[in-house]
């Protein structure tokens, strides 16, 4: 079964993805680079909602459709 994205928030840090994406399972996962030298691209990692920082957590609020904000809200606790 796949899970259905709530929220996608992309952002560059320079040249260096930041990108989070919250399912309705309330996992997130964190798209990223670390640095730009072989091995720092495209990592992944994945997070409960009580592991991210607030910045992400609404991050993910802003980027939530209008239909989907109570049910982030909820999600991340805020």
């Amino acid at each position: 079964m796949t899970l259905r994205i709530l929220a996608y928030s992309p952002k560059m840090k320079g040249d260096l993805d930041d990108d989070y994406t919250l399912f309705e399972d309330g996992s997130v996962l964190h798209e990223y680079d670390a640095h730009r030298y072989p091995g720092g691209y495209n990592l992944k990692r994945n997070y409960t909602s009580s592991e991210i920082n607030q910045e992400v957590k609404y991050r993910l609020l802003e980027a939530a459709g209008p239909d989907d904000k109570e049910t982030v809200k909820t999600l991340l606790n805020l």
